[in-house]
């Protein structure tokens, strides 16, 4: 046989083989998937606290003020604004038991909402006071857009330097080193006054009474505390 023909045949053998050879490993059932657990209920976030008031943004100029009847303010306010939602708002009110004779104190007031639903809800005479007229200005305007000018009126005023005996009720939402800094101030409210405050207790003080409700415009819980004159003091 002519070694050519002996060479063709043995090349077309070795390519036989390579094509009946299995190029790849046989084929393995692939492991069964882990479960993935079920998301566990999710408890109600906490509530939004304030916090010691930030350096001081820029605002309306001294000018812009003065045409207002308002003033910068003499010192930085003393915690960071954070509006109390509106249906804690209403609980609040509801705890201090309000009638249509009393007179409210909401002490660093920003928008006005307390005070304001106050005179809409019960038809009260209602008092906002706050030490930064950016927040004196945003309140005013709310008062005037709920047509509750002749019950409400909004003060710009340092609330350690105001004197609370003509209060039947006063609102708080500060933090718990300011709430304690009043108390002298609140000592001198007539016997049967109520204090309520959001979020924060009063150290060094007994309160009547303590609810926790979740927030359906926030999603969260809050605390609210309620305190009757002559204040209970711990001993």
């Amino acid at each position: 046989m002519p070694w050519h023909r002996s060479m063709f045949l043995l090349l077309v053998c070795v390519l036989a083989c390579t094509k009946s050879a299995p190029t790849s490993s046989p084929e393995t059932e692939p492991a069964p998937a882990e479960p993935v657990p079920e998301p566990a209920a999710s408890a109600p976030a906490p509530a939004p606290q304030p916090t010691l008031a930030p350096a001081k943004a820029t605002g309306p100029s001294a000018e812009e003020l003065a045409a207002e009847g308002l003033k910068p303010a003499e010192r930085e306010p003393d915690v960071r604004y954070v509006p109390t939602p509106h249906d804690v708002v209403l609980k609040m009110l509801e705890l201090g038991r309000i009638k249509k004779t009393d007179v409210v104190y909401d002490l660093g007031c920003g928008d006005g909402r307390i005070v304001v639903a106050a005179a809409k809800k019960f038809g009260v005479k209602a008092f906002g006071y706050d030490i930064d007229p950016v927040r004196v200005r945003e309140a005013r305007k709310n008062v005037k857009d709920n047509g509750v000018e002749n019950l409400v009126a909004i003060e710009q005023a340092d609330i350690f330097k105001l004197d609370l005996s003509k209060a039947n009720v006063v609102m708080l939402y500060l933090l718990p080193q300011l709430n304690v800094q009043l108390i002298p101030q609140l000592q001198k409210l007539k016997p049967g006054s109520r204090i309520v405050s959001h979020a924060f207790d009063m150290q060094g003080t007994k309160p009547d009474k303590q609810i926790t409700m979740t927030s359906t415009e926030s999603q969260a819980e809050h605390e609210i505390y309620l305190w009757t004159a002559p204040l209970k003091l711990e001993k």
